[in-house]
């Protein structure tokens, strides 16, 4: 479905997590693509209310390699480790840092549907991605090793994850293939993801 992201997360805040993924992908997947390794900031935009997250929206700015873009996601609930929700991207051209973001936003007054005037930073998470397609069953997908850093109320906290995003073909075959993935690797779902444990610390440590 058009704007709609579906994908699966497994915890990877075990032994050897990213080294039993690949391998299991190696040995199940029809084809898989040269890794690409990204440095990717997201800074996470609310109102002082927060109506954003009252709503279940995440709001973020993206940084990679000096292009900026904005992204909000619906919040939906992570099933055992299936999550679906909307996805909608504004390129930010021109846009060279967090402050020049929050102007062009006051400017455009609002986007989808969203309030984006006076939006500040909530939280900051910084991710290294190793990041490979993979292709298995005549469907496409993004397979994604992340080794983040997340920064709330000036306290740091790492974690893990693996995603593995639909791109092309049907959500049957994610779940298959999924499965299949669990099975050879052996690592579970993701309980909490990286921006619902950013939400969480961020209503624990910010009325301290």
């Amino acid at each position: 479905m058009k704007n709609m992201e579906t994908e699966f997360k497994w915890d990877a805040n075990v032994p050897r997590a990213f080294a039993r993924m690949l391998r299991a992908v190696n040995v199940s997947a029809d084809k898989i693509s040269s890794c690409q390794n990204l440095k990717i900031k997201d800074v996470y935009l609310d109102h002082n209310d927060p109506s954003f997250e009252a709503k279940k929206i995440a709001l973020r700015v993206r940084s990679t390699d000096g292009s900026f873009e904005a992204t909000f996601k619906t919040r939906t609930e992570t099933t055992n480790g299936k999550a679906v929700r909307r996805e909608e991207t504004l390129p930010l051209e021109k846009i060279k840092n967090i402050t020049q973001t929050l102007e062009f936003l006051n400017r455009k007054k609002s986007w989808k549907g969203l309030d984006v005037r006076g939006l500040s930073p909530s939280f900051e998470i910084r991710n290294r991605r190793q990041s490979r397609r993979v292709f298995w069953g005549g469907a496409e997908f993004e397979l994604a090793f992340d080794s983040c850093e997340i920064l709330v109320c000036g306290r740091t906290l790492k974690m893990k994850e693996i995603e593995l995003e639909l791109k092309r073909g049907s959500v049957e075959k994610l779940d298959a293939l999924c499965a299949l993935l669990s099975r050879e690797s052996g690592l579970k779902p993701m309980r909490c993801s990286k921006v619902k444990t950013a939400c969480a610390l961020l209503g624990l440590w910010g009325n301290k």
